[in-house]
């Protein structure tokens, strides 16, 4: 049977859940809203329609919004102004990148000035840097470097000397972490190798499988869950994969909304295990989603 949300015509609004709680119990309060980027907000470099009136109507029943994404080769600062170029109001502590959130995740497990290695681009090296370690691409480590983890993402210059260095590190013994494990990533016409393209090259030379933060896992939610205070129940995440942001969702006890404007689609549904609680062609219903009772 259904979930339904319905608005508690004051500063939250109420979760309402039928067939486990019964008509009319509120079980929990949804407080935040979490968008997937790509496929949710825009595609490529174009902003998608009825995203900047849902990001509004976000912020008019004031309830916190947070931008939630597996990209982990760009700063969150930099996430941030791309958000703004396209005409959305943001600040950049709204916005958790994987990068971002494996930094979060690395520094509440090791010490500040501990050594960790990158198979990545700039932006995850900075981040790495900002939370207090002491950060280096794998091809500037000695030989003979003890770093406590190696942090793998997209790298678009990855090589045989840098997969080489990275497998030599984590058969050394330190932690071996994946920002994501996207295969794939849209551009504009095409698909590009992503970033668990090069995790699942790492892991396969090294032989050592990955704690992975990204979608679907559960590192990026509890990031989420630890730098705004809001618990799982309170929060909705929208997203347009089954695979990575509803199977986050679920997994972590939040409420999920499928908007088909992405990846996948009906058919896909059709033949998923992972189901999302509500489920929108687009943006445009979001607003009704958070004010009316939704009833299928």
């Amino acid at each position: 049977m259904p979930r339904k949300l319905q608005i508690n015509h004051g500063m939250q609004v109420a979760v309402i859940d039928l067939e486990f709680a019964g008509a009319g119990r509120i079980t929990h309060m949804l407080k935040l809203v979490a968008f997937d980027l790509d496929g949710v907000i825009y595609r490529g470099a174009q902003i998608l329609p009825h995203a900047l009136d849902a990001v509004f109507a976000i912020e008019e029943r004031r309830l916190l919004l947070r931008y939630v994404t597996n990209n982990a080769t760009m700063h969150r600062t930099t996430l941030a102004q791309q958000l703004q170029s396209m005409g959305i109001p943001v600040k950049d502590e709204q916005v958790l990148g994987s990068a971002a959130a494996t930094a979060t995740w690395l520094q509440g497990r090791f010490a500040a000035g501990s050594q960790v290695l990158a198979l990545g681009e700039s932006g995850l090296l900075a981040e790495l840097r900002e939370v207090g370690f002491a950060a280096q691409h794998v091809l500037d480590a000695s030989g003979d470097a003890a770093p406590v983890a190696v942090v793998v993402g997209l790298d678009r210059a990855l090589n045989y000397k840098s997969l080489a260095a990275a497998q030599h590190f984590i058969m050394q013994g330190a932690l071996f972490v994946a920002t994501n494990t996207d295969a794939t990533f849209p551009a504009e016409g095409r698909l590009l190798p992503g970033g668990g393209s090069v995790v699942a090259a790492v892991a396969a030379a090294s032989g050592v499988d990955p704690v992975v933060i990204g979608k679907p896992g559960l590192g990026m939610a509890e990031v989420l869950r630890s730098t705004t205070g809001v618990d799982y129940p309170e929060i909705l995440f929208v997203g347009d994969r089954l695979d990575t942001d509803i199977a986050m969702g679920v997994r972590a006890g939040m409420k999920t909304l499928l908007v088909l404007t992405g990846v996948h689609t009906r058919k896909h549904l059709a033949c998923s295990e992972v189901q999302p609680d509500f489920i929108l062609d687009d943006l445009a219903e979001l607003p009704l989603l958070l004010d009316k009772a939704i009833q299928d």
